[in-house]
C-alpha cells in the first residue's frame, strides 16, 4: 500500500494529525502552521479520502500502544525493568511535570475518529458510493476507537475533558473542563449501543472493530461500573454466536505468533513485520520489562505445568519468542507483534468475575475451569467467594501477563464497593519500596485512593485553566 495515493493519504493526515494535538497541548505549538497550507474541507471530496483517515485512526491507535501498555503492567507487581520518565511512574513517585504523563496519545486517535465522524456524511453528499451502510460502519468503527481511548483515559486518569467534536477550526473551544468518570463512561456506554447497530458482523478481520469487539468493549465498562448483569448479558452475545472459542493448550501460542487467531482472538491493533513504532519484544533485551518482579512460581506459574510461563521465560516471550516453550527468539524483521485488546478467554473471566458477585459461584467456577486447564493444570473448585474472587484476580494476572491489563485488574478489584477492599493493590504499591523509608512514604500515599490516578500534566494546567487537578497532586 505504498502507491501515490498512499503518499498523498499520509501527507494529508499530518494536516489532522497536528490539528488533533490541539486538544491536549496546544501551547507547545500553537504558532506552527503546516507548510503545505492544506485545507480540510478541500481533501474530504471522495469515499476514499474517507477510508484514508478511517485507515489513518487506526494507525493513530497504534501510536498510544506503548503508553497502554507501560500504563497497564508498569505501576503493578508482576513486571519492572522501565526506563525514563516511566521510571518514577513504576515506583509511584509521580509529579505533575513528568512527561510521561501526558495524554496526547490518546486524544490524538479521539481527534480523528471525530473529524471522521463530522466530514463522512458531508462526503456522502458529494460520493454516492458513500452508502448508508457503509457510513453505519464506519462511524460504528470510530466511536469504538473512540469509547476504547476513553475508557483507557478514565482508568489511568478518572476524570478528563470529553470531547465530542473535532479540531478543525480557529471557532474551537480548547479550554474544557474535566468531565466526570460516570459522565464519561455513560457517553461512551451510549455510543458503543449505537455503534453495536450499525457494526460489522464479520469477526475474521481481527483488527477492525466489528459488532463483537464493540460487545467486548461494553461487558468491560459495565464490569468496571459494577453493572454485573450487563457485563453478563453482553459476555453472552459474544458467547452464545458459536463464533469464539480457546485455543487448545497444544496451539496456545498462535494467539501471539503469528496472532490474529481465527478461534480465541476478537480484536488487536495490527502491526506489520517491517514497522518500527512498536518493538515491545525488543524491550525484552534491551532491559526494559526484563525482569519478572517476583519468583514465577509466586504467580502460580508452575514449572512444569502452566503453559503460560513459557519455558521460564515469562510473559513477555509472547512478544519476543516463536513458541510456548521458549526455544527461539522472532527474527529482527518480526520485532512488531499485534497488541491483542480482547480475546475470548477474557469473555470467560469477564463473565466469572460477574457470576461470582452476583453469588452464583457454580457457573463461576465452571468458567474459570476452562482457562486453568488450557494452561495445563487441574482446577480446584470453591464455593467460598472471597477465595474464588482471589483466584480470578489471580489467574487473570496469569492469563494476560504482559498484556497492559494487570494494573487496570487490580485497581478495578480494589475499587469495588466504593473501594472497601483494596489490599491487594496497597500490597503491591507497598512492595515497591526497597527500604523502611520509602515504604513509609508510600503508606503516606496509598491510603488516599486518588493517587491511583495519574495527575494531569502540568502544561495542560498551565494552559487550561478550567483544568483542576488531581487533588493528591496538590497536597
Amino acid at each position: 500500500m505504498k502507491d501515490s495515493k498512499y503518499i498523498v493519504t499520509l501527507k494529508s493526515l499530518l494536516v489532522i494529525l497536528v490539528a488533533s494535538i490541539m486538544v491536549t497541548s496546544c501551547n507547545d505549538w500553537i504558532d506552527l502552521e503546516p507548510e503545505d497550507k492544506i485545507v480540510l474541507e478541500e481533501f474530504w471530496k471522495t469515499k476514499s479520502d474517507v477510508l484514508s483517515f478511517v485507515a489513518g485512526a487506526y494507525d493513530s491507535q497504534r501510536g498510544s500502544v506503548v503508553k497502554t501498555f507501560y500504563m497497564g503492567e508498569i505501576r503493578a507487581d508482576m513486571i519492572e525493568g522501565t526506563k525514563g520518565d516511566y521510571l518514577n511512574i513504576s515506583d509511584h513517585i509521580i509529579l505533575p511535570s513528568n512527561y510521561a504523563v501526558r495524554w496526547a496519545e490518546y486524544y490524538n486517535t479521539i481527534n480523528l475518529t471525530n473529524t471522521v465522524m463530522y466530514y463522512a456524511p458531508e462526503v456522502q453528499k458529494l460520493d454516492a458510493s458513500l452508502t448508508d451502510s457503509l457510513i453505519g460502519k464506519i462511524e460504528s468503527e470510530m466511536l469504538f476507537l473512540r469509547s476504547l481511548n476513553y475508557f483507557y483515559l478514565v482508568k489511568i486518569w478518572k476524570e478528563v475533558p470529553l470531547v465530542l467534536n473535532p479540531t478543525i477550526s480557529d471557532t474551537v473551544n480548547f479550554y474544557i473542563p474535566k468531565s466526570t468518570e460516570p459522565v464519561i463512561l455513560n457517553q461512551i456506554i451510549s455510543d458503543l449501543k449505537k455503534a453495536s447497530g450499525q457494526a460489522s458482523t464479520d469477526y475474521t478481520n481481527k483488527g477492525v472493530a466489528n459488532k463483537y469487539a464493540i460487545q467486548a468493549l461494553l461487558a468491560d465498562i459495565y464490569l468496571w461500573k459494577e453493572d454485573y448483569a450487563n457485563c453478563n448479558r453482553y459476555c453472552d452475545s459474544i458467547i452464545n454466536t458459536g463464533l469464539f472459542g480457546l485455543e487448545s493448550n497444544a496451539t496456545y501460542f498462535n494467539l501471539f505468533y503469528p496472532g490474529n487467531s481465527m478461534v480465541e482472538s476478537i480484536f488487536e491493533v495490527q502491526f506489520v513485520d517491517d514497522d518500527t513504532d512498536l518493538q515491545i519484544s525488543t524491550f525484552y533485551s534491551n532491559g526494559v520489562f526484563n525482569t519478572i518482579r517476583q519468583n514465577l512460581a509466586e504467580y502460580g506459574f508452575d514449572e512444569d505445568l502452566d503453559i503460560r510461563r513459557c519455558g521460564g521465560k515469562g510473559p513477555i516471550w509472547k512478544y519476543r519468542g516463536i513458541d510456548a516453550v521458549g526455544s527461539s527468539d522472532r527474527e529482527d524483521y518480526e520485532y512488531d507483534p499485534n497488541f491483542i485488546v480482547y480475546r475470548y478467554a477474557e469473555i470467560l473471566l469477564m463473565k466469572a468475575e460477574a457470576l461470582a458477585e452476583t453469588g452464583d459461584l457454580t457457573n463461576a467456577n465452571n468458567l474459570l475451569r476452562q482457562i486453568v486447564e488450557r494452561s495445563g493444570f487441574y482446577y480446584t473448585e470453591t464455593n467460598d467467594k472471597g477465595i474464588l474472587m482471589d483466584n480470578l484476580l489471580a489467574e487473570r494476572g496469569r492469563e494476560f501477563g504482559a498484556e497492559a491489563k494487570r494494573w487496570f485488574d487490580v485497581l478495578r478489584f480494589a475499587k469495588k464497593n466504593h473501594f472497601s477492599d483494596r489490599q491487594d493493590l496497597i500490597d503491591i504499591v507497598l512492595g515497591k519500596g526497597d527500604d523502611a523509608q520509602e515504604i513509609a512514604i508510600l503508606k503516606s500515599k496509598v491510603v488516599d485512593t486518588m493517587s491511583y490516578y495519574l495527575p494531569i500534566y502540568i502544561n495542560e494546567i498551565q494552559y487550561n485553566k478550567n483544568l483542576v487537578q488531581n487533588p493528591f497532586y496538590e497536597r
